[in-house]
């Protein structure tokens, strides 16, 4: 047989070869060591184009746009102007002449011409009002107290001045804006103190990660940690407080770190670490390492994509749950590692995890609802701790699924879809079977059928019983 070209490997990653080809092409790839090598690298290739291609195309702000065209033009067309730098002491000159001009072209429109835009009257940073700032949980592992009681639901919960959050084992991420957001660490405690579009005062025992946008010139962002108080004004940075050191690590950005004795600058990949009882000045500002710096960076706090006053009705919390901690990823976006609930839009969303070939696998997908009473879940199973299947011992468990899935009960979850004139459709999946023929997992990878009907497809396939035998886990695609 020659070898093996590599569309073929991705036809057989989706479950589009056939029985006798997949035999031969399997059998071929045991003998050929480059063979065996391109397989592996289409695989790797295919599980990445399915998360790329599960991702939504980016939003543009078009009325921010056309307003900085319109104004960069305008902007160029003055400066062409010729002697427009001379043309104040002209004016005094010509303002004789230019009314008596006036009077014979007073009834004819004249020609269009560009006005400056009026500038708006300054108000006074003291006399506007600050508005109170909420802020959302949109990630969450392990267990959360807020204000000494444990939520029932804490994502519609909205954070104000004066909550105080505790955490377990897990961590929290909240949102307060537009790319702002602030997690906290294991094991922490933070006090919202001020909360407002004026002001936001944090105080933290334990571990917090921020992102802050751009600050106004009247906007102030501090963070106390023990006798030190950290101020910025746009920027990423980790606070460390112990009952030892208060350690401050700036991804990017700049960070004020002062006490009663003065006050260090700590820029980006720069680290201060102030022991509790030595001043902010007599310790020296460090370059971060690589690895610190992609520590911060893993660190970022999570963020919606669209940031208002109605992010709490528009979207929903999704549970990712797992007998053990494993690296999840949520259409191609890293979250951590399950178990976890995060929050999400509306809309289906697949799950992928890491297998333990450390890549990541999908897991399955899910639709979630936004006013759903409950939140979406999906489980992720363990995989099974076992040697690959030889390619004979995985085709008879494939041959077993194939003779005795009920065509009947296939046929019984379309039937309705069929005589609408909407017949047809696929549905692909994941499946792993044990030794004793038990069903560890079924997951639906893909579909182009309505949810209703994938859940009952998959069902009919839950049904099927296999025989006592070798442990295999694979993909198949069910055509209808």
């Amino acid at each position: 047989m020659k070898h093996v070209a590599p569309h073929r490997w991705a036809d057989l990653w989706a479950g589009r070869v056939d029985d006798t080809e997949r035999v031969a092409m399997e059998r071929h790839a045991e003998a050929c060591p480059q063979c065996a090598r391109m397989r592996v690298r289409v695989t790797r290739a295919s599980d990445s184009f399915a998360s790329i291609k599960s991702q939504a195309s980016p939003d543009l702000a078009w009325d921010e746009v056309r307003a900085r065209v319109h104004w960069s033009v305008s902007t160029e067309r003055r400066a062409k102007q010729p002697g427009r730098e001379s043309r104040a002491g002209w004016i005094a000159a010509g303002v004789v002449a230019a009314a008596a001009v006036a009077t014979l072209f007073v009834d004819r429109p004249g020609p269009p011409t560009f006005r400056e835009p009026l500038a708006m009257p300054v108000l006074h940073p003291e006399r506007v009002a600050a508005k109170p700032l909420t802020g959302l949980i949109n990630r969450l592992t392990g267990d959360l107290m807020i204000d000494g009681l444990r939520p029932a639901d804490p994502f519609r919960v909205s954070l104000a001045a004066g909550n105080v959050l505790a955490t377990g084992d897990g961590r929290v991420d909240i949102q307060f804006g537009d790319r702002s957001a602030f997690a906290l660490g294991p094991h922490s405690r933070l006090e919202l103190v001020r909360f407002d579009s004026r002001a936001i005062e944090l105080v933290v025992d334990g571990t917090i990660d921020v992102e802050v946008a751009t600050r106004a010139p009247d906007q102030h962002f501090t963070v106390r940690a023990g006798l030190r108080e950290i101020e910025v004004r746009g920027t990423q940075f980790r606070i460390v407080h112990t009952t030892k050191t208060t350690d401050v690590s700036c991804r990017h950005g700049l960070v004020a770190v002062r006490d009663a004795g003065g006050q260090r600058d700590v820029g980006a990949a720069r680290r201060l670490v102030i022991p509790t009882d030595k001043p902010v000045l007599g310790e020296t500002v460090a370059a971060l390492s690589i690895d610190e710096v992609t520590e911060l960076a893993d660190a970022t706090p999570l963020t919606m994509p669209v940031w208002d006053l109605t992010t709490l009705g528009n979207s929903a919390p999704l549970a990712i749950t797992s007998t053990s901690r494993r690296g999840v990823r949520l259409d191609g976006v890293e979250l951590g590692d399950a178990p976890m609930h995060v929050r999400v839009m509306p809309g289906r969303h697949t799950v992928e995890a890491l297998d333990n070939q450390g890549r990541f696998r999908r897991a399955g997908w899910i639709d979630v609802a936004a006013n759903a009473t409950q939140p979406a879940r999906l489980d992720i199973h363990p995989e099974p701790v076992s040697r690959t299947p030889a390619f004979a011992d995985l085709n008879a468990r494939r041959a077993e699924l194939k003779t005795g899935t009920d065509r009947g009960k296939l046929d019984a979850c379309t039937r309705a879809a069929v005589k609408q004139g909407l017949g047809g459709g696929y549905v692909q999946i994941e499946i792993s079977v044990d030794a004793q023929g038990n069903i560890g997992y079924l997951n639906v990878l893909e579909t182009d059928l309505p949810r209703r009907l994938a859940d009952c497809i998959s069902t009919v396939l839950r049904d099927v019983r296999f025989k006592t035998g070798p442990l295999a886990t694979w993909r198949e695609r069910i055509d209808l």
